[in-house]
């Protein structure tokens, strides 16, 4: 995703499907856009203070890459392509070892065009092209990175961010050149799960099973760490840039953290052993995969309150979810259930499941990637006086 400082009247060359909506925040416009994918648009719109307008605006794929989801297994140490749009795996599967032994996180990137695997048994990580789907390189973190378990992209694609646990550190790594830069930054606990805001670059990461948040500044590398509570594992970022939403397994919460304070406004209590979770690219939904409740807990992010429980198979132990680019479907793999493994797609309209990909031969799915990382941005338009307009243009190719 790119970030953009927009002025007054500005020709802005966004990468957008169509029909696309899009609501200004604060709520001053609205703008609905239903042309044709190629299109120069003028819009009015009132002038604010530092408005900002919040896009789902993607980088264009690669080919192949939207339609494709990757699930990580960790006992047959393997990655299933999935075929999305027709519920079915790909075969063969890829071969993970060594690098990625214990499959922990998998990110694409905000382009499309790969997606990371770090194995946090492998001390490394497996880079898999989404257009050939095969594996591109492996990056080996040993010394430097060791049980690597999060990767987190700027928003440009450029850097990687990998959290190692046993050594206390997020690793940089040039996406480029598929090389560690040399650059590490301390934390004072182990370093667990995380992601970046677009918005001003930030990367938020949680202590691994440990009470604190850090907030890394990306230019300065500066920890910052909070105290909010007791054994953190995953968060979310609203698409806004604010709030956080934090994962607590020794409280079954979903923290919602201000990142500007790192203090918690509020904390919303979900299923048993809450793992992973994902956010609709709209912002109004949070899905939260819980393990040992074998099911999903519902966020709506206006009320702060668990509007659904999603009950999967009774030995299901979801771990992870990742939400499609266009915010119509959550992925969630099973874990290690009674037959064959697979995939839970539930409709985030009507909060049912709606299919379940099964995958033969494969075993333990823990991780999911459907979309690029990270998959929104924001514009500010800055300089603004209130009750004031002004003419904004875009083309979009």
């Amino acid at each position: 995703c790119r970030l953009l400082t927009v002025n007054s009247r500005m020709t802005l060359p966004l990468s957008l499907p169509a029909p696309l909506s899009l609501r200004i925040s604060p709520t001053i416009a609205d703008l609905a856009y239903d042309g044709p994918t190629t299109h120069p648009r003028e819009v009015d719109m009132p002038r604010s203070f530092n408005l900002c307008l919040a896009l789902a605006m993607m980088f264009p794929f690669a080919a192949g890459a939207a339609d494709h989801g990757f699930v990580g297994f960790s006992t047959t140490d393997s990655l299933v392509v999935l075929d999305l749009d027709a519920g079915t795996p790909l075969a063969p599967s890829i071969n993970l070892l060594p690098e990625a032994n214990y499959p922990y996180d998998a990110t694409i990137l905000p382009d499309g065009s790969e997606v990371w695997i770090c194995g946090a048994s492998g001390d490394g990580i497996v880079v898999i092209e989404t257009v050939t789907l095969t594996v591109l390189t492996t990056i080996d973190l040993a010394t430097i990175g060791e049980y690597p378990v999060n990767i987190a992209f700027d928003a440009t694609g450029g850097t990687a961010y990998v959290s190692s646990r046993d050594n206390d550190a997020v690793v940089l790594v040039d996406v480029a050149t598929h090389t560690p830069t040399g650059v590490t930054v301390p934390t004072t606990g182990w370093a667990g799960k995380g992601r970046v805001r677009p918005s001003d670059g930030t990367i938020f990461i949680v202590e691994w099973y440990g009470s604190e948040l850090y907030a890394i500044d990306p230019v300065s590398l500066l920890v910052t760490p909070a105290d909010i509570g007791f054994n953190l594992w995953d968060l979310a970022i609203h698409p806004s840039g604010t709030p956080l939403y934090v994962i607590d397994r020794g409280t079954d919460q979903v923290h919602v953290v201000d990142p500007d304070t790192l203090t918690v406004t509020t904390s919303v209590a979900v299923g048993d052993d809450p793992w992973g979770l994902d956010i609709t690219p709209d912002g109004s939904t949070v899905f939260v995969a819980c393990e040992d409740g074998s099911l999903v807990s519902v966020i709506d992010t206006a009320t702060n309150l668990v509007i659904e429980t999603i009950p999967l198979a009774a030995d299901a132990d979801p771990r992870d979810v990742d939400v499609s680019a266009d915010g119509a479907f959550a992925y969630v793999p099973n874990g290690s259930v009674s037959g064959d493994d697979g995939v839970v797609v539930i409709d985030t309209a009507t909060l049912t499941i709606v299919d379940t990909i099964t995958v033969s031969g494969d075993s333990n799915g823990n991780v999911i990637a459907v979309a690029p990382e990270p998959l929104s941005g924001l514009i500010f338009v800055d300089g603004f006086e209130s009750g004031d307009t002004t003419a904004w243009s875009s083309t979009v190719p």
